[in-house]
């Protein structure tokens, strides 16, 4: 028999597989994902909200961000997350631009949060965590089944750029009119041009942030191949090392600076650790660092690094001094959004 493929066959066949482990340790099924998020998407609906409508998140990697992504995609709605960096007005216009029907933030941006209600009317608001203006996220499921709802349809990522040339602009593409079961495994495809497998006892390491549109799909794309997904707060090398050895992960999506500060690690670190499960390593922009390559003797042994390079990425990687550019590592972990 085939193993399935798309997140809610595999949690229908596998219930009890590892689906997400969070930054604080918390473990969650796969069926116990798909309940929550067939909750989360009976309380959008009792809402109000339809297919086409859109959700919009300001939330750290958090299972409560998986499950929010996952309710908008069966449903039929647009997905927004973005930046944490972003000022209380920044997020008010993508709010407002976006035509959000709901608004999730965490308790870490209550500030920002507070500075979003003074400026637009989303009409329902939610927190984790105590946030004034805002619900309680679990008044949204309070009293919702996890049966999972008729009438389903697949949804989207509405993306933002990060506004460095004015207000952030989205992108809302047309949605396809397929069932959520029939374009999940579809979206995932790209895990196979990588030689990433479905099941296989594979792992995903959730390096980045889920805000960058390549963390965020490769949690989704892994979840739908049937993986477990372990996700990070806030990145560090050492700590990297760590839940590779903790949790046997066989693949990550890095970016170029990540890989400059793996290396800068003392050689006693990094010879601390058994990272002899890792497989695949995927990255975006500049190609990984001559000493990562598996021809060099890199100490994380034969595995295989792969990724898009653009011309000018290239080039900067020949230069000395690696580029830093974007959300680095050492930011995106949520020290609160940059002020203006």
């Amino acid at each position: 028999m085939t193993a399935p493929l798309g997140f809610w066959s595999i949690a229908a066949e596998y219930p009890h597989r590892l689906a997400v482990v969070d930054p604080h340790g918390r473990h969650t099924s796969f069926g116990e994902l798909a309940d929550l998020t067939n909750r989360y998407l009976h309380g959008f609906r009792a809402l109000g909200l339809d297919a086409g409508d859109c959700v919009v998140a300001l939330l750290p990697n958090s299972l409560e961000q998986i499950a929010a992504r996952l309710a908008a995609y069966q449903g039929g709605m647009y997905a927004t997350v973005f930046t944490l960096h972003l000022a209380a007005p920044e997020i008010a216009h993508i709010v407002d631009d976006s035509d959000a029907g709901v608004l999730i933030v965490h308790e870490r941006f209550a500030a920002e949060a507070a500075g979003v209600v003074e400026r637009t009317a989303v009409p329902h608001r939610f927190s984790v965590g105590a946030v004034e203006g805002f619900r309680p996220l679990e008044e949204l499921t309070a009293g919702q089944p996890p049966v999972r709802p008729e009438g389903l349809s697949t949804g989207g990522v509405m993306a933002y750029t990060s506004g460095t040339t004015g207000r952030p602009k989205g992108v809302r593409r047309p949605l396809p009119d397929w069932h959520p079961d029939e374009s999940a495994p579809l979206s995932a495809l790209l895990l196979a041009l990588f030689g990433v497998k479905p099941h296989d006892g594979n792992v995903h390491l959730c390096a980045g942030p889920m805000y960058y549109n390549g963390a965020g799909k490769w949690v989704n794309m892994s979840l739908h191949f049937g993986h477990t997904v372990v996700l990070m707060d806030r990145w560090s090398a050492a700590e990297t090392l760590e839940l590779i050895e903790r949790h046997r992960v066989t693949q990550t999506h890095m970016m170029p600076t990540m890989f400059h500060r793996l290396l800068q690690l003392p050689e006693e670190v990094r010879r601390r650790h058994d990272t002899s499960s890792l497989r695949h390593v995927a990255h975006t922009g500049e190609g990984p660092p001559a000493r990562w390559r598996p021809s060099s003797g890199c100490w994380t042994g034969g595995v295989t690094a792969s990724g898009s390079t653009t011309p000018r990425a290239r080039a900067a990687a020949r230069s000395p001094v690696p580029r830093t550019g974007g959300d680095s590592p050492a930011r995106w972990g949520g020290r609160g959004p940059r002020s203006r």
